[in-house]
């Protein structure tokens, strides 16, 4: 099931919080697809589809991480 876009704020910073989790990473660069199915993580991303993208990027202590969300793949 699709949720509304654009993501929340606070939906954004889940997706960062979970990137970190599951990266050992000092930088870390995470793409999902908002419409198709926003729990699958694709970290570090070569591809993009053709659509809507925003992107944020959060630090915490010495990490980074980049959340790159598509609108649909």
């Amino acid at each position: 099931m699709s949720k509304p876009w654009p993501p929340s704020e606070e939906q954004i910073q889940n997706i960062a919080s979970s990137a970190l989790d599951q990266s050992q990473d000092k930088d870390v660069n995470v793409l999902i697809y908002w419409e198709n199915n926003p729990n699958l993580m694709i970290f570090d991303p070569i591809h993009y589809a053709d659509t809507k993208y925003i992107k944020k990027k959060f630090a915490h202590n010495e990490r980074t991480v980049l959340v790159t969300i598509g609108k649909v793949d």
